[in-house]
């Protein structure tokens, strides 16, 4: 198993409402969209320390390519 149990592509742009909700101690729920028909992730601590690095690497590369684009 590989820890992912849906396979979804989303896009969120700006101005997306975003709400979060800790669960306990290892469970933090994360919804994006309207509250009737939200898309939900759902991490543990681990794996959400994963993704927020993973969105950092890639928020760098994406800064790196914006100021290489300006100049």
């Amino acid at each position: 198993m590989t820890g992912l149990s849906v396979n979804s592509y989303v896009t969120i742009r700006d101005h997306c409402p975003m709400r979060y909700h800790v669960v306990d101690s290892d469970t933090v729920e994360f919804s994006f969209g309207g509250l009737r028909d939200p898309f939900e992730f759902v991490f543990d601590a681990t794996a959400l320390r994963e993704f927020l690095r993973f969105g950092a690497t890639a928020l760098g590369e994406m800064d790196e390519r914006g100021q290489a684009s300006a100049e």
